[in-house]
């Protein structure tokens, strides 16, 4: 039987899944897990808007048209900053050329590249999306309790069967996301969960980022 810390080492970005749709029951099991996740004077801010199945592939036609055409996008809130620290940049490099080196995707190769990134706003295949709100004029400790929330609810789709990939890039088109979620304007979208039964076979799944030892993630007193 696998503990919570290998359910934590077992997770990674699932790219490709099955077609099959998510079971609503399951999903509310994870919601259910993941709301016992910490915040401050247990304020939960977050919610989680979902669609699976037809209500899911609304969501993917909204995003995909969006993308395709070009569309101006911009999130309502700002990710990171504009020059990430030389360590974070390094390790955010290897990530990305490592996956397009493991997907065979050239340097130079434009085409594939863009097609890469589509991906993304396909929902990977998935069958099921969730989009994780906070309240308008949220504060970085709110941010905080959020991604308390998201990784709990990340684990315990593992437990129900599902694997996911959490993506910031759908945030960019969130007018596309309010219409067919119903998210309210006092909401703030910050980013996307797809999720789904993975498909084993896919080779995109079996890529892994490589992860820093514990040892230099800790400055001992």
């Amino acid at each position: 039987m696998m503990g919570a810390m290998d359910w934590m080492k077992g997770r990674y970005s699932c790219r490709a899944y099955l077609d099959e749709i998510p079971e609503r029951h399951r999903v509310l099991e994870a919601i259910e897990a993941a709301s016992f996740a910490a915040s401050s004077k247990n304020t939960q801010p977050w919610k989680l808007h979902i669609a699976i199945g037809e209500a899911c592939d609304k969501v993917r036609a909204s995003l995909l048209e969006a993308f395709d055409s070009g569309a101006p996008s911009g999130s309502e809130y700002k990710y990171s900053p504009d020059r990430l620290p030389d360590e974070l940049m390094a390790r955010a490099r290897t990530c990305g050329f490592g996956l397009f080196q493991h997907k065979g995707i050239g340097r130079e190769d434009k085409d594939a590249r863009k097609a890469h990134d589509r991906e993304n706003f396909r929902l990977f295949g998935a069958h099921g999306v969730a989009v994780l709100s906070l309240p308008v004029g949220s504060e970085r400790g709110n941010f905080l309790d959020a991604g308390q929330f998201l990784s709990y609810f990340l684990l315990a789709l593992r437990e129900v069967g599902y694997e996911s990939v959490p993506m910031f890039s759908v945030a960019n088109y969130p007018q596309a996301l309010r219409r067919n979620l119903s998210i309210p304007e006092d909401r703030i979208v910050v980013c996307a969960v797809t999720f789904g039964v993975p498909d084993l076979q896919a080779h995109v799944n079996e890529f892994r980022t490589v992860r820093e030892p514990a040892e230099s993630l800790v400055s001992w007193a």
